[in-house]
Parts: C-alpha cells; structure tokens; sequence
C-alpha cells in the first residue's frame, strides 16, 4: 500500500536490532497497516570486513526490489542516512525521510593523515562492531569508495533531521547546512543530546508515524 512501508537504516558498525531499530519496530507493531523493515547492511562479520557504500546501496536496492517495498518511507540514522539519501538521489521511490544524526556525506577518516595512512597501508583496520559486540575486520576499499561520496546530494523530497546540538561524532552544523540549502524540503529538529539520540525516541517516533 503506498505510504505504508518503512525502512529503518541503522548507523556505521552497528545493526537492525539496535535501540532505536528494536524501539520503533515495537511501536509499529501497533500498526499492522505498515509494514515495517529493520535493514541489515552487514549481516555476517565478511559482509562488514568488505563493506562499501556503493555496496551497501546495491544491496538495499535489491531488497526493496525483491520485497516490493516501493514507495517507503526512510528512516537513516547516521551513516545509514548517507546510504539512504545516496539511494534516494538515485533510485527515488522515497515519499518522506527521517534522518537521525545523519552523516550526509562521507567522512570516515577526515582529519587524520596519519591514520588514513596506517590503514592504507595495512589494507584493513580492526574496527568495534555493536551488533556483534567485537572487534573485526574493516578493508580499505570502504576510504576508496567513500570518496564517491564526499558531498552531500540534494533531498528527492521531503525530510527532517532530528540532530543532537552536543553530537561530537557527526556535527550538528552539517545538519544546519544542510537544511538552510534546502528550506522548502528539510525541516531541521535540534535537540540537547549527543550522537545515539536514545533519549529521545518518542520524538523520533512523532516524526515516523503517521496519523
């Protein structure tokens, strides 16, 4: 049905069956009008170990395909709404997006020469995975491919950005940006928290459902 399916895109290293991906399947469930998707990018350790994020945007691509999902509604947290808005930007099919800490561009090693270097060098970096609560292997292609990435593409229709002011780990003046570039598409929701946004899920759920 159209407007009834929702995605939610989880964060870097991390799952589905997070916080905010457990909580808001949760409220869904009193919907069983929507059908409701929590996406796993990596779901074994060699997904993550080769992870890219034109991988990672074929792979929704063929999920929302075989599911028949078209149109939905997207939920990205963090640098699962980089992959989202990307998917967005080429595939549409999106009615509305709700991006939560969003990374809107890629990022990954920014800032550090000298540890860009390192894993350039090594070709893979030991990296902490939430959803597997480890550490495990991260190659280098994810720095080549992210490049790809490295501005921000325009909103294929509405959105709103809910965004911690104290997030250290994705800046809320991307957000900022972003939003005073596209005043007639993106409502920007700012709120006292830092990048996990976990103590404001009723908020993020008031910007998911629908009336």
């Amino acid at each position: 049905m159209p407007g009834k399916n929702v995605i939610f895109l989880h964060g870097f290293a991390s799952s589905g069956k997070g916080k905010k991906g457990d909580y808001l399947g949760g409220r869904f469930k009193e919907h069983p009008e929507v059908t409701f998707k929590a996406f796993e990018f990596t779901p074994t350790p060699k997904d993550f170990e080769y992870m890219t994020i034109t991988g990672m945007i074929g792979r929704l691509r063929q999920y929302v395909v075989d599911h028949s999902l078209e149109p939905f509604l997207m939920v990205g947290s963090s640098f699962g709404a980089l992959v989202g808005m990307n998917y967005a930007h080429r595939f549409g099919g999106i009615d509305r997006s709700v991006l939560l800490a969003p990374a809107l561009s890629y990022s990954l090693s920014a800032g550090s020469a000298e540890t860009d270097e390192a894993w350039r060098n090594k070709g893979v970096e030991q990296v902490f995975h939430y959803g597997f609560n480890r550490s495990l292997p991260l190659r280098y292609e994810l720095e080549i491919d992210g490049r790809l990435y490295a501005e921000a593409p325009p909103p294929s229709g509405p959105v709103t950005i809910v965004h911690g002011t104290g997030d250290k780990v994705v800046p809320v003046e991307s957000s900022r940006r972003y939003a005073a570039g596209y005043p007639e598409l993106v409502n920007l929701i700012e709120v006292e928290a830092g990048h996990d946004l976990n103590g404001h899920l009723e908020l993020i759920w008031e910007q998911v459902k629908w009336e």
